[in-house]
């Protein structure tokens, strides 16, 4: 690898961030499906509307501060543009795919940097555009990628700056970090870590003494301070603006059904880290991910010896400044992250996204020790480069259509059961409930208190998620109570294919929200005072049985 470090062409940066975001929206074009796997872009767009309506009377989110300001101009300027005007669900799928094709160009960027090889840079790019919750997040709506890019650009200069950095390094760093974490709140918590120890451990002790890093540590936390408190005056014109310490701990997630420890947890880590380089499936839950775990196993013992093999290779220049801080900066993050992690939803893939550009990094050192030797190993490595972008495209075109899909399935719900005179029981994560919720009214489930919107819908995860607080015993209750006051009130109670399930399959969903002891309750309050016959099939929504009492 040459040691000759020097900056990419601003000629190479347009043309990879030109391609990156010609390849991603002829994706989504492709697809026509924002919402793989996750739904969640589509309650943020909703979120986003008085934003893109009217900013001035918009409410801040602490969470995602930045957020919804940011994606709510971006779409008055894709509205004027004409592109999808008034279907910000769509829209947010496009600037997805600017962000991310900016992350691109910074995966370019950093490597040319740290190696000096156009090659090198080109094929680590193409490989981190590839590694499948990359380009999924690329492709959809969800709401990370913006934040994840600013933050990866934090990460990149930490790691080009951190072995000999000056105060104006340690602030713009710092600056461009907080930025990031004001988009999606979480995104501080794996990387300053990470920061910090980079600071203290990364420079040659002859050029900075320790005096001097714990005053680069110090400008680090003064800068994100100093950053925050200015977009904490710059809010206070608007509903919902918090002070700074609001702002530096939202407690996001924090006392819900996410967060905890348990063995489960375990699997569906195994689900995230498998599937953000090959995406195998066993998404969202326990019992999926066991169901998959031979391919998920497959694509972590890849990462792991891409890893190893980069270590070894590099192992003689351990003691080179800026690779100690490359490394210090993208494995903190990701040791951090991970802990983060296991403790609320390991199988997201934007909770995995930002803790894993190691991977991409160390494949780029990969590259840069081996490429210039001899020609087959050269050509091995750039089909490898290459193979996560075939498999995982592969992939998403298992899910082509669905948002087309998804609007027919709703209006034939409504043909079947008028939303007048129904109420849905549903597990709480069918996809189509976050097209009912769209389209139909934005209400959210009972969870003991009964509404009279058109859409009506009792969750059954919802005392997991909301209450973990409950015992089993009040869960089932509560949700009995629903049902009944459903039947009380005259309505139709019709159930999704949740009720097929056995007493394990409910324990292994339940595992995800850290509620498996819940299952057991939950089940037998369902089958020993309901009955349930087909009513509706659809191959898209799923199948529906009316419940009724027994007698």
């Amino acid at each position: 690898m040459t040691r000759h470090w020097s900056g990419a062409p601003p000629a190479h940066l347009v043309l990879v961030f030109a391609l990156s975001l010609l390849a991603l929206c002829g994706l989504i074009a492709w697809l026509q499906n924002v919402h793989i796997i996750t739904a969640n872009g589509m309650y943020k767009s909703i979120q986003t509307e008085p934003w893109i309506a009217d900013s001035s009377r918009a409410r801040l989110d602490p969470s995602n501060y930045l957020y919804f300001p940011l994606y709510g101009a971006l779409c008055r300027l894709l509205d004027w543009l004409g592109i999808d005007r008034g279907v910000p669900w769509r829209q947010f799928a496009w600037l997805n795919a600017f962000f991310a094709s900016l992350a691109t160009t910074i995966v370019y960027a950093f490597v040319h940097r740290l190696t000096g090889s156009v090659r090198t840079a080109a094929l680590a790019a193409c490989f981190h555009f590839g590694c499948g919750f990359v380009l999924l997040l690329s492709v959809i709506s969800e709401d990370i990628m913006p934040g994840y890019t600013l933050v990866l650009g934090a990460m990149a200069l930490a790691g080009l700056w951190f072995d000999r950095p000056t105060y104006l390094r340690v602030a713009l760093v710092g600056a461009l970090f907080t930025v990031g974490w004001l988009i999606e709140w979480r995104l501080m918590f794996p990387l300053l870590p990470a920061l910090v120890l980079a600071l203290a451990l990364s420079p040659a002790r002859t050029q900075v003494p320790p005096m001097r890093r714990a005053a680069m540590i110090g400008t680090l936390v003064v800068s994100i301070v100093v950053v925050a408190g200015i977009v904490q005056l710059w809010s206070e014109r608007y509903p919902g603006a918090v002070g700074l310490h609001d702002i530096l701990w939202t407690g996001k997630g924090v006392a819900t059904g996410w967060a905890g420890l348990s063995w489960d947890k375990a699997w569906m880590m195994l689900s995230g880290v498998g599937n953000y380089f090959l995406m195998v499936g066993g998404w969202v839950d326990p019992l999926s991910a066991r169901r998959t775990a031979g391919p998920l196993i497959v694509s972590v013992a890849l990462q792991v010896v891409i890893l190893v093999a980069a270590v070894l290779v590099l192992w003689l220049r351990r003691a080179e400044p800026r690779l100690r801080a490359v490394a210090i900066v993208f494995l903190g993050t990701l040791g951090a992250g991970q802990v983060l992690n296991l403790y609320s939803q390991p199988q997201d893939p934007q909770m995995q996204i930002n803790v894993m550009p190691w991977l991409a990094v160390a494949w780029a050192l990969l590259l840069g020790a081996l490429l210039p030797r001899a020609r087959s190993v050269a050509i091995a490595l750039t089909v490898a480069s290459l193979l996560p972008l075939v498999w995982n495209v592969g992939q998403l075109a298992r899910f082509r259509g669905g948002d087309a899909d998804a609007l027919r399935a709703v209006a034939a719900l409504e043909q079947r059961f008028p939303p007048a005179s129904t109420v849905f029981v549903y597990w709480g994560f069918e996809p189509i409930t976050m097209w009912q919720y769209a389209l139909w009214s934005r209400t959210w489930d009972w969870d003991g208190k009964p509404s009279d919107a058109k859409f009506k819908w009792i969750a059954v995860d919802a005392g997991a998620i909301r209450h973990p607080d409950w015992t089993a015993e009040h869960n089932a209750e509560v949700l009995k109570r629903d049902i009944d006051q459903a039947f009380d009130r005259g309505y139709r109670v019709v159930i999704s294919d949740v009720w097929t399930w056995n007493e394990a399959e409910l324990t292994g969903q339940l595992g995800a929200l850290s509620a498996a002891d819940r299952a057991s309750a939950i089940w037998r309050i369902l089958h020993d005072n309901y009955r349930a016959v087909p009513a509706f099939s659809d191959p898209t929504a799923g199948t529906y049985y009316e419940l009724r009492r027994r007698q």
